[in-house]
């Protein structure tokens, strides 16, 4: 067996190529860069011929070394740069021996791997900052870097400037582009004293897992084999990274000097550190030089930085790399291929096994190190992929250690092992004391601020403990039972639950979630919102007063204990003390009017706290149990947030002016030309109907109602029933002539309720003429949580007509169904029936009144409501109904009660709903 260090040697010889002292002759004339650009152009398109040379004819010379011309052209590369380093320093007054500059290859250029069309990655080190004549130098380097290898030709370049003490603060992109650093220019002495810097402030055990969970999110968009039509050459399974990702953490896990795994000893590293078997690792030589080959010759056609292997362009790299017809392929010992193959089927079976031996080898590499004992200071390591001691016992005198674990569990992805969990518990049982609150309430809010794996940190936090002990007043309510029967778990445990749901946003895909998904994204400070949802349901525990006004208490204390802004503190304890508000606004409130609009945004205050808001309200419901948390819910709250939205981002003002709802009216006369109704039909529409329609619904909508009009005018009231795909709701519109005397929408409902169908809401627009008074109803809908089936839709149909057009009465249709009345167990009131509770409020607006009623849920408690309100005499022009807690909980806004007083109102309807009970 050839050593692979050895084999690499072999694929990488300089055969036939200039060397160092050659090029450095050739370029010693050379003085400007436009001289520099030529030459090199030239020597490039000369190395490239060589590259496409192989596919020119039968019997062609063998290809070059796909290692080799990488090489070559980073040879070039560094031939230029230094050229140019000491034009610059020529033009600075600097001395090129002595200046206290290094120019530092890094990346692919840095391992000498360049193929034709790679990214030059170049990094300045001066050393020191401010040096007047060092700062020339810089200035014309990046000169003709810019000229020569940008503007002149065309070549992608990377720079950065680095001083020694940048090295602790460096990000994990360009820790890893330093460890394959390599000096091409300047002092010697000053790149070993960078280097000696760098690896002091490295840490390996970040790094490590850093890479891993890089290269796993890579592949999850790649996939894990590299068996497909199309392989990616660099990023895919089997690719450059892959085998890079094993070097670099075989690097990182033993912090080896990079000078030392560099070329052919990248691989010895990996049989001498990283238990690679020689064997394989001589594969992985005979694989990397194939993949060299095809990512070089797949550059060179394309005349740009290409890595995916299309369709298109295998045929021609096949050629390239030898494959001819009726022969056994260049560089193959694959023996298995039928006489008359097609050459590109050839290369392609080549190249699936040499990518598969890379990923194999490297995937083993990978695991292997992940698993390997790695350091994580404060007396904790981590092993196969679980934290432990670091010694037989942990000692530490510092109890923050158990919140470190969990931070540090949670940025790695890592467990915890039995013996640190055990350690944890015994710990707590001591109730010991922090002894400086300050670091330690930093690494809680790390943990909070960080929305990757929060869940499962903050659970087993709560689990273990830790979290009562740091947050005493999460503690009270972890086993604190409900006061509800909707809530599934204790009000602790659907606390934590919430963040389930605001981390599964980061991962969804569904379309519904886009939306909520941005706005988290976008969040200033995470952290905020998550101690929020920790204390939002905190008041529980404290009996008396209603939760949210204690728990906005509760939360004051802990952000003055965790030491948080004023703003911070603000923001945690509003979204405490109005978690519910957003939730009932938009289930039970009318969101067309203005005052309603006006009435939210004032209490919200800032586009940040509605977002927040929000994300608080949809995953607070959704925490809640199954099915609480529906597709109208969704609906109501995502219209509220976006008018919301628009009102705090200066986008819209709450409200519109004669003057807007008058060119409202023009364009709606004018778009509706196009539709093909008649022009007077048109116009006595849009002026019939009142502003808010106008100005929500859509043209089609509006279209569509005008033709409902007409046919209600020919005698006939119409049923119109549209549901989106995959919705679990349908929206149903009715027109039909108003009644003279208040109930259409008592009379909807009930035919509805006879058919066991659900109301969410419903929207009533009365549509007054000289000639007539049409009502045009919306309503949503569903039978047992789905969209109305064709069946039910014809029996709903039939009723509503039915009773629109008065050949039948709702009491007809309710009499021949079981109507079941409300449930006996719920709370009672005299005589043993149930006393529903209303509350009304006047300053919705200049003519309407809402009032809001609760009661036990039952089938048709909607129908129940309009009724009683209807034989009042009032006009109900919205409604909003929401079932929570098995309870109904419907807000009307009505007309024709203007002239009582608050308590008249109440003693009004609860009289009528006893009476029709």
């Amino acid at each position: 067996m050839i050593p692979a260090s050895e084999l690499e040697k072999m694929f990488g010889a300089l055969a036939g190529g200039r060397d160092g002292a050659a090029r450095a002759e050739a370029l010693a004339t050379v003085d400007d860069a436009a001289a520099l650009a030529e030459y090199l152009k030239s020597e490039r398109k000369t190395l490239m011929d060589r590259i496409l040379a192989p596919g020119s004819a039968a019997g062609a010379p063998r290809p070059p070394g796909g290692l080799q011309m990488s090489r070559e052209f980073s040879d070039l590369t560094d031939a230029v740069i230094q050229r140019m380093y000491v034009l610059a320093c020529r033009r600075s007054g600097a001395n090129p021996e002595t200046a206290q500059l290094a120019i530092v290859a890094t990346g692919g250029y840095g391992r000498r791997e360049l193929a034709a069309f790679s990214d030059i990655d170049l990094t300045f080190v001066p050393y020191r900052d401010g040096d007047p004549t060092i700062d020339r130098t810089i200035r014309e380097m990046f000169t003709l870097v810019m000229d020569v290898c940008i503007a002149r030709c065309g070549l992608e370049v990377g720079y950065a400037y680095r001083l020694m003490e940048d090295c602790p603060q460096l990000d994990h992109q360009t820790t890893c582009g330093l460890l394959d650093a390599r000096l091409i220019a300047g002092n010697n002495r000053l790149f070993i004293q960078f280097e000696d810097a760098y690896w002091s402030g490295f840490n390996p055990t970040d790094f490590i897992f850093t890479k891993l969970r890089e290269r796993a999110k890579s592949l999850d968009k790649w996939g894990t084999t590299p068996r497909i039509v199309e392989p990616h050459l660099k990023e895919g399974p089997g690719g450059l990274r892959d085998l890079q990702t094993a070097v670099w953490l075989t690097q990182a896990r033993w912090q080896l000097a990079a000078t030392r795994v560099r070329g052919s000893r990248s691989l010895d590293s990996l049989v001498r550190e990283a238990d690679v078997p020689t064997s394989d690792a001589a594969q992985l030589a005979i694989a990397k030089e194939k993949l060299f080959q095809v990512r070089n010759a797949l550059h060179a056609l394309a005349g740009a930085e290409r890595d995916q292997l299309v369709v298109t362009r295998q045929e021609d790299v096949a050629g390239i790399l030898g494959y001819r017809p009726d022969s056994a392929p260049a560089l193959s010992d694959h023996q298995a291929l039928s006489h008359g193959t097609p050459p590109v089927e050839k290369f392609m079976a080549d190249l699936y096994p040499a990518l598969a031996t890379i990923r194999r080898i490297s995937d083993q590499v990978m695991r292997r190190i992940g698993s390997s004992r790695l350091i994580l200071g404060i007396g904790l390591d981590c092993k196969n992929r679980s934290i432990v001691p670091a010694n037989s016992s942990l000692e530490s005198d510092d109890p923050v250690w158990m919140l470190w674990m969990c931070e540090l569990a949670q940025k790695y992805g890592i467990g915890y092992g039995e013996a640190i969990e055990r350690s944890a518990v015994d710990l707590i049982a001591t109730n010991p004391v922090i002894a400086e609150p300050a670091p330690a309430s930093q690494v809680f809010l790390n943990i909070l601020g960080t929305t990757t794996g929060l869940y499962s940190t903050v659970q087993k936090m709560a689990d273990l403990g830790i979290l009562g002990w740091f947050l005493p007043e999460f503690a009270a309510i972890f086993d604190l039972i409900p006061y509800d029967s909707s809530h599934d778990h204790t009000v602790g445990q659907h606390t934590i639950l919430i963040l389930k749901h605001l981390e599964a946003l980061q991962t969804s895909t569904a379309e519904e979630d886009a939306e909520m998904r941005r706005v988290l994204e976008d969040l200033a400070d995470p952290a905020q919102l998550m101690l929020a949802v920790l204390l939002h349901d905190c008041g529980k525990a404290v009996p008396g007063k209603p939760h949210s006004e204690t728990g906005e208490t509760i939360a004051a204390e802990v952000c003055r204990r965790l030491g948080l802004s004023e703003e911070a503190s603000s923001n945690v304890g509003f979204l405490v003390a109005s978690h519910l508000v957003m939730a009932e606004t938009s289930r039970l409130h009318d969101l067309n009017l203005d005052q309603t609009l006006r009435d939210f945004t004032q209490v919200v205050g800032d586009l940040d706290r509605l977002n927040m808001l929000y994300l608080l309200t949809y995953a607070d419901t959704k925490s809640v149990g199954e099915g609480v948390w529906t597709q109208v819910k969704a609906r109501f709250l995502r219209e509220l947030w976006q008018r919301a939205s628009a009102v705090l981002s200066d986008e819209e003002p709450v409200g519109y002016d004669d003057a807007a709802i008058a060119r409202a009216r023009r364009r709606l006369l004018k778009d509706l030309s196009f539709e093909n109704l008649p022009e007077e039909d048109v116009a006595e529409h849009i002026s019939a109907m009142p502003a808010h329609y106008l100005l929500n619904q859509s043209l089609k909508q509006i279209a569509l109602h005008i033709g409902f009009v007409r046919r209600v005018r020919e005698g006939q009231p119409v049923v119109d029933f549209f549901g989106e795909r995959d919705a679990t709701y349908s929206e149903l519109t009715v027109c039909a002539f108003d009644d003279p005397q208040p109930g259409l929408l008592a009379k909807i409902t009930g035919a509805l309720a006879a058919a066991d169908v659900n109301v969410h809401a419903a929207q009533v627009v009365t549509r007054s003429t000289a000639v007539d008074s049409i009502a045009l109803d919306t309503l949503l809908v569903d039978s047992r949580g789905r969209q109305l089936s064709p069946g039910k839709r014809r029996e709903v149909a039939t009723n509503l007509v039915a009773v629109l057009s008065g050949a039948t009465t709702v009491e007809t249709l309710l009499s021949r169904r079981r109507f079941p009345k409300t449930d006996s167990q719920a709370p009672t009131a005299k005589n043993g029936i149930v006393q529903p509770r209303v509350s009304v409020r006047r300053e919705v607006s200049d003519k309407l009144t809402h009032i809001e009623l609760a009661a036990p849920d039952s089938v048709g408690i909607f129908y129940r409501f309009c009724d009683a309100i209807s034989r009042l005499g009032w006009d109900i022009h919205s409604a909003r109904v929401s079932i929570w807690t098995n309870e109904a909980r419907a807000g009307f806004y009505v007309t024709g009660c203007g002239g009582c007083t608050d308590g008249e109102i109440v003693r009004a309807v609860l009289g009528t709903l006893e009476a029709v009970q």
